[in-house]
């Protein structure tokens, strides 16, 4: 059961972002882009930030963009 307020292509879709948020870290983290985890992780959360203003997920549970 999706949580309250959310149906399932919202939360399915919330999932797919964070699973792309986290390979991405990952790949970055492997190349060498950062020099420790915790800049890294500074990175990514400052881009999941900018994402959070940008995209919305309306009531039928697709991404837009604000």
């Amino acid at each position: 059961m999706p949580p309250s307020g959310f149906n399932r292509k919202a939360v399915k879709g919330a999932l797919a972002f964070v699973q792309g948020c986290y390979e991405d870290l990952l790949d970055d983290v492997r190349s060498g882009k950062f020099q420790t985890y915790e800049e890294a992780i500074q990175y990514e959360l400052g881009l999941i930030e900018k994402a959070l203003v940008k995209l919305h997920i309306d009531p039928e549970g697709n991404l837009i963009e604000r």
